[in-house]
């Protein structure tokens, strides 16, 4: 049940362009590729999370429609992007949402092993939501 009043929610903001999406969409390149720690670890840049994110939202479409699980190691390969790699990135990172919002509709019953996916990565979206907006703070000029 949604919440009573339309501007309210219960997890996070309402604003336009407050889910990852829309976050984002004004990061340039070079503050994506902006180690937030210092050591350009895997994980300590956003292009790695956005990275990350997009490799797992690929994997349960694909997962969806039969086909094999990637290596969860390859998914923090990025950590740099330049430019056309950063808006390549952020366009297919959408085109994966798109998939998968689209392949929900369609389902008519839903396995319980993509249910419990589904779930986790509702969760697994909102923790790098959550870091990929502290970390746009840390990489502000």
């Amino acid at each position: 049940m949604p919440p009573t009043i339309a501007a309210a929610t219960w997890f996070i903001d309402n604003e336009p362009d407050s889910g990852i999406l829309g976050i984002l969409r004004d990061v340039t390149a070079p503050k994506a590729s902006k180690s937030v720690d210092g050591t350009g670890n895997p994980g300590s840049t956003i292009a790695s999370h956005a990275e990350h994110l997009h490799w797992s939202l690929a994997n349960m479409n694909r997962a969806m429609s039969g086909g094999e699980f990637g290596k969860w190691s390859e998914s923090w390969d990025l950590k740099q992007a330049n430019a056309d790699e950063w808006d390549r990135l952020r366009s297919e990172l959408h085109k994966e949402f798109e998939v998968l919002c689209r392949g929900l509709r369609q389902q008519t019953e839903i396995e319980p092993q993509y249910l419990t996916g589904g779930l986790a990565l509702a969760a697994h979206a909102a923790y790098h939501l959550g870091t990929i907006r502290q970390m746009k703070e840390r990489v502000r000029e």
